[in-house]
């Protein structure tokens, strides 16, 4: 019986982990694109996306793999208002530096369509 204890917690600590892992990669992740988007070039000459898309793939694996085999139970959870607006504002401005040397109204038909886009998707997904 201790010995499953033990078992049990240990996988509880691998996934604490593997949570704690998932966050460093967005993170990293969204910071690399940030600044990507800023200077082009600047990361993913060193660092292919596609690589940090698998490393986060495979942690989300790994994460549930490891939640069910320690029978974790997820409760929903309401993103932040506030932080979802300065996201959208930040992509809107990295898309908006991105259509930089285009036509400028073809530039705002691309971003008013893309904010569009991302906001029906918002409804989407966090809506009820």
């Amino acid at each position: 019986m201790r010995q499953l204890a033990l078992a049990k917690n240990k996988l509880l600590i691998l996934y604490k982990l593997l949570g704690d892992l998932l966050f460093l990669l967005l993170a990293f992740f969204s910071l690399a694109l940030i600044a990507d988007g800023l200077l082009s070039g600047l990361v993913s000459s060193h660092i292919s996306f596609l690589k940090i898309i698998c490393l986060i793939t495979l942690n989300l694996i790994a994460l549930y793999a490891v939640g069910r085999a320690a029978d974790v139970k997820i409760t929903e959870d309401r993103g932040n208002r506030k932080t979802t607006i300065f996201l959208v504002l930040l992509a809107a401005l990295l898309i908006g530096n991105s259509l930089f040397q285009l036509n400028h109204y073809l530039a705002l038909f691309i971003l008013a369509i893309t904010l569009l886009c991302s906001f029906f998707l918002y409804r989407l997904f966090f809506e009820k």
